[in-house]
């Protein structure tokens, strides 16, 4: 198979005539015809059917066009980005979940690139999505939020060993409360208080809202009154219509932009046997360097943080 071969047969397709194919590519229609032929003898499938004005498409023939045009795109896009071009790519393919320093950060990197040869790309997703986002190859760097608590089994579901995981930063949780809360005007909250409220939980991976509603593998959730969702709007708007609260990390707390919603800190209690530190990660694929347009993320991304970059990460 030769892609020329694909573009003359697309291209007589669309026309509904070999002859006008022929004319819009340059070529002899007797060219179109051999690489028509030649397809269909090395698929062993009818693709056109000739008519006295032109042609049409078998069902084979509309099927083999759509896997053509996908090989095609294909193609053109490893021209496109493996080509050495004149100016060098900036790329930056982010997976992340919501946390209100990552759009800052990317504007930054934007703002400092200025180059037309550039192509960014955000994912916003769960922390078991990022996860696979880098690993599939989706995305090259990816930020998330793991519990403490579950640390020994993170990515438990996953090829461990293909990633690198480097810590940026640890704090305790915080929780968030609307105007309906009890708890609104106070400035801290105990984890015994917060198990009698309605849990509100954010972002949160099937698996993980599966085993936290059936396994009550987080003491500190009500499952009796309970609400999933995924987004941050959704949060949102629950946290001030209901007297729900939330565990968040001070980095997604941010991301809540309305100023009626309050933020009360965890005071600790001697009972908690499992210490309740979130940590903050960034995760790329094990033995892979990072690209300029990555390494200027990563810098920034440390300075953001106020830590210093670990010196053989770059």
């Amino acid at each position: 198979m030769q892609l020329k071969h694909l573009e003359y047969l697309i291209r007589a397709a669309e026309c509904g005539s070999i002859t006008q194919a022929a004319e819009q590519l340059f070529v002899s229609q007797p060219s179109i015809t051999k690489a028509i032929m030649s397809l269909e003898q090395e698929y062993q499938v009818k693709l056109v059917i000739r008519k006295p004005r032109g042609i049409d498409l078998t069902p084979e023939g509309r099927r083999f066009i759509h896997y053509a045009q996908g090989v095609l795109t294909a193609a053109a896009a490893l021209r496109r980005n493996c080509t050495a071009p004149d100016e060098p790519q900036r790329r930056l393919f982010l997976a992340a979940q919501p946390l209100d320093f990552i759009y800052p950060l990317l504007l930054t990197v934007y703002d400092e690139v200025q180059a037309q040869n550039m192509h960014f790309n955000l994912i916003e997703t769960n922390r078991n999505d990022v996860v696979q986002q880098v690993l599939n190859r989706q995305a090259d760097i990816g930020v998330l939020v793991r519990s403490r608590a579950d640390a020994k089994n993170f990515l438990w579901n996953t090829e461990a060993k293909r990633l690198d995981l480097c810590l940026l930063d640890s704090t305790p949780p915080c929780v968030c409360v609307g105007p309906h809360s009890p708890y609104y005007n106070r400035h801290t909250i105990t984890y015994a208080e917060a198990e009698h409220c309605t849990a509100l939980a954010l972002s949160m991976e099937s698996q993980a809202a599966h085993d936290l509603y059936f396994d009550n593998t987080d003491p500190h959730f009500n499952t009796e009154r309970i609400i999933f969702v995924n987004t941050v709007s959704a949060c949102q708007h629950l946290l001030l219509h209901t007297d729900a609260l939330a565990f968040l990390s001070k980095w997604t707390v941010g991301c809540l932009s309305d100023p009626s919603l309050h933020i009360l800190q965890i005071a600790p209690s001697k009972n908690d046997k499992i210490p309740h530190i979130n940590d903050l990660l960034w995760i790329r694929r094990a033995g892979e360097s990072l690209t300029p347009t990555e390494q200027q993320f990563i810098r920034h991304l440390y300075a953001h943080l106020g830590k210093p970059v670990p010196t053989p990460l770059l």
